[in-house]
């Protein structure tokens, strides 16, 4: 699926597509591929016992989330781990997670 991105500095913002392809999901776990300004991210998300978790192992990135609608904390953890366009990108993605999950059946 398609989605939107944005990045706000101060007045001026900046938008692009970003593409989430959902490879399989468990109730306390997705597998996905998201694909934004020529970048890929593939991604491993999920609750624990004290939150949510995303490791992106082909970026060497992993922390804690926010729920996974929370863009404004998602994107400023990514932030501090990876460039700002490409956490916007991921953290734009992460929102989609669940009804894209709930269309498809669980593997």
């Amino acid at each position: 699926m398609e989605y939107i991105c944005i990045l706000k500095s101060g007045s001026h913002s900046e938008t692009w597509t970003g593409e989430l392809h959902l490879l399989r999901w468990t109730p306390s776990q997705y597998e996905a591929e998201i694909n934004g300004r020529g970048t890929y991210f593939h991604i491993l998300a999920g609750r624990h016992i004290y939150g949510n978790y995303l490791c992106i192992p082909n970026h060497d990135v992993g922390c804690e989330l926010s729920s996974f609608s929370d863009i404004f904390w998602n994107e400023e953890r990514l932030s501090h781990l990876m460039r700002k366009v490409d956490a916007v990108t991921v953290a734009a993605g992460l929102v989609h997670l669940p009804a894209l999950a709930s269309k498809q059946p669980e593997i």
